[in-house]
């Protein structure tokens, strides 16, 4: 699975935040994803936190057992 997991500071609190999407595009690019953090300022994250990062994190699930089906 890809994730963006996007990342925000917030220097009123010292503090970052954590926003993370599943099954982004494979083609997605900063000139994508930066307007759409700017946007979730003061909607998801206050108003004083700033963009600070992106990144994509895949992940690989194998199942160990399943009990009831």
């Amino acid at each position: 699975m890809r994730r963006l997991r996007m990342k925000f500071y917030d220097p009123a609190e010292g503090k970052s935040k954590t926003l993370s999407v599943d099954g982004v595009l494979e083609t997605i690019t900063q000139v994508e994803i930066e307007p759409v953090m700017q946007s979730l300022i003061g909607v998801l994250v206050p108003t004083t936190a700033q963009v600070d990062e992106a990144e994509i994190v895949e992940t690989t699930t194998n199942g160990v057992f399943n009990l009831i089906q």
